[in-house]
């Protein structure tokens, strides 16, 4: 049986997170996440989408509607017009959608270098697919900004099964971020790979979320992880603060 999935929509834009903040994507947006992040700012991962909306032309924010769910030849005439040369797979979490990934992955390489943005809590799903990814952005979710439980063995996992990808690992920080979750974040990265990119983004005001952190604790959050990480950066939402998809 030929693998499905629900799509909220495929779009092209410019990256606005992490260390490849700028360059043109064409971003997939799967559907669904079993996480609640207080923070999240794509609630149309936890409704019913109909339809999967799809940019045309590119970078024009207008759209066409293609009834869910997508099969692979399906989503492969939809991102055909598209040409940027890096696919950006997020959600959601595409992790959810693993046995769809492991047969659509495949047909879209090398035409496209894949990026993978996840939660970074389904290492067992993630080594099914891995071969089919060249860049892993790992979201690492501190309790006190999320409002859920930790992940930190999960975390853990995942880095280890990423290793040897291009893998950076994003830390949304809101003004309710502890020291303890920070500095557990850190030690755990380090304790994989201290030259892992360690971005720290600090959360965007989104519906009622309101959080924000000040700069000042920002840099001294900086401060703290350049103590055991080699790279630390902190990189706000861009695409956001550009008006962009």
């Amino acid at each position: 049986m030929t693998a499905q999935a629900p799509i909220i929509e495929i779009f092209s834009s410019l990256q606005g997170e992490g260390p490849r903040v700028g360059e043109r994507h064409l971003f997939v947006r799967f559907q669904d996440c079993e996480l609640s992040c207080k923070f999240c700012d794509t609630p149309m991962s936890f409704i019913v989408n109909k339809f999967c909306r799809v940019e045309s032309p590119p970078f024009s924010k207008r759209f066409r509607n293609i009834p869910n769910p997508l099969t692979v030849d399906l989503l492969n005439e939809q991102i055909a017009e598209f040409g940027e040369s890096v696919l950006s797979v997020t959600g959601g979490e595409p992790l959810q959608k693993t046995a769809f990934l492991r047969e659509w992955l495949p047909t879209v390489r090398p035409r496209f270098r894949v990026l993978l943005e996840t939660a970074g809590v389904h290492f067992s799903e993630f080594r099914e697919i891995s071969e089919h990814v060249d860049i892993i952005a790992m979201d690492i979710k501190l309790p006190s900004v999320t409002g859920m439980h930790p992940w930190w063995r999960e975390h853990e996992a995942f880095l280890k099964a990423a290793l040897g990808k291009e893998l950076y690992v994003k830390a949304v920080v809101s003004s309710e971020t502890s020291m303890d979750d920070l500095r557990r974040a850190v030690d755990l990265v380090a304790s994989v790979d201290p030259s892992i990119p360690f971005i720290l983004q600090p959360a965007s005001a989104f519906a009622r979320f309101r959080a924000v952190p000040a700069v000042e604790h920002v840099a001294e959050w900086q401060t703290l992880a350049q103590k055991s990480l080699r790279d630390v950066r902190v990189i706000p939402q861009v695409h956001k603060q550009l008006g962009v998809l």
